[in-house]
């Protein structure tokens, strides 16, 4: 039964790799419009070469001469996001906020250093100009995550020498002891510290509404090349449909009973196929994202497998469906197209996620085999394991399933 079956999965894709129209609607379109939306989204939510290249402008004074100012102007000339210029003076940076050539001045007083290690108030001034309102908060937010670090090395420094005058330890001890025993206790502590940032006790993760880590920038391609992978692999429902009325009209699936073929070996030959073809397609969307668009594609290769056999499953199974519900192969062929543009539509292959949403259109989404499709792949090349989308696998076999045992039931060899 077994090589009777290949043999109808070999008849089947000579028949179908000999029509170039249909394959190009299978494996050339789908791969234009990913390319397409991508590249528009990506355009979209990149900046253009002019903003990359100003950035926010910053007027810089430096009135400090200790290591606290010096390290502080440091780290903002290391930030990419900042364009900083040196100014003499405070007058000379406010003037070029007035004059529109800088967002924002910060200027560091000259006795900042001496504050700090004092364990006194000590403050920054950042000039705005008003008319810029929206740069303000941002510049401002940089500025108290750059003096953070320097704030507490001043108070662990304070801290140090405190604990140290008021134990009596080094009451009658050397300067040069002095400093080098608060050099040695600071920089433990701040090893330690660092330490803890890499590795904190309490650690703060970013999730989507799907409860996926987020990972750092998105790539608009991880979108919608599984979401025209989703949709075009449904487009084989008509073909499938289409391919079961013709060999019933044209006399072949009374040929075939007639043979010693048993009518299992002949739906299983047709099931091979036709989930060979979705496999290829996701093969060949997915190889083209990775090596093209620089598409991740995760850590589980077992889960790309397990979830593209499950979505051919299911996109062969709607096509089994269609055929056992429609009357000739014009209806089948029109069927499967409708089909195919709706639950696009409705499961979020073409321009959003629908199922991201919340309410009933989020709900009615989640309904459709597409949007399990596309939150299975999105899940993987976030970085998840296969157990993480083992839900949607099971969801898109078991419409497939259910999809194959209403055909079989309903469909009518003769």
């Amino acid at each position: 039964m077994v090589k009777k079956a290949l043999a109808v999965a070999g008849k089947e894709l000579a028949i179908l790799f000999k029509d170039r129209g249909v394959l190009a609607v299978l494996f050339l379109l789908p791969l234009v419009l990913a390319s397409l939306f991508g590249s528009l989204s990506r355009s979209m939510m990149a900046p253009s070469e002019g903003e990359a290249a100003v950035s926010m402008p910053v007027a810089l004074v430096n009135q400090d001469g200790g290591p606290y100012g010096r390290q502080i102007a440091d780290t903002l000339r290391r930030i990419e996001a900042l364009e900083v210029s040196a100014s003499d003076s405070a007058a000379q940076a406010s003037q070029a906020v007035a004059d529109g050539d800088a967002l924002a001045a910060v200027v560091i007083p000259a006795d900042f250093s001496t504050r700090v290690d004092g364990y006194e108030p000590a403050q920054i001034q950042v000039i705005v100009d008003p008319t810029q309102a929206q740069y303000a908060s941002i510049i401002t937010g940089i500025m108290n995550e750059v003096v953070g670090p320097v704030v507490l090395q001043g108070e662990l420094q304070y801290g140090i020498r405190a604990v140290m005058d008021r134990s009596g330890l080094f009451k009658d001890a050397a300067p040069e002891l002095l400093r080098a025993a608060e050099a040695q206790s600071l920089g433990a502590i701040m090893t330690q510290l660092q330490k803890q940032q890499v590795s904190p006790w309490i650690a703060v993760k970013s999730e989507d509404l799907e409860g996926v880590e987020a990972r750092g920038p998105f790539n608009p391609f991880s979108y919608t090349i599984p979401s025209f992978t989703a949709m075009f692999a449904f487009f084989l429902v008509g073909v499938v449909a289409q391919s079961m009325w013709v060999e019933k009209e044209q006399g072949s699936f009374r040929r075939l009973m007639a043979a010693p073929i048993h009518r299992g070996a002949i739906i299983a030959g047709k099931m091979i196929a036709y989930m060979g073809v979705v496999c290829l397609q996701v093969l060949v969307f997915f190889t083209v994202g990775n090596g093209v668009f620089d598409m991740p594609l995760g850590n589980s290769p077992l889960g790309l497998v397990l979830l593209a056999l499950a979505l051919a499953l299911a996109a062969t199974g709607l096509g089994m469906l269609v055929a056992a519900l429609a009357r000739s192969s014009r209806q089948a062929d029109n069927l499967g197209t409708v089909l195919g543009f709706v639950l696009a539509a409705v499961g979020g292959c073409i321009g959003y996620p629908l199922f991201r949403v919340g309410g009933l259109i989020g709900v009615i989404s989640r309904l459709t085999p597409h949007a399990h499709a596309i939150m299975g792949f999105m899940s993987l090349f976030d970085g998840a394991d296969v157990v993480a989308v083992l839900p949607q696998v099971g969801i898109l076999a078991g419409m497939g399933v259910v999809f194959f045992v209403i055909a079989m039931w309903r469909f009518k060899f003769e």
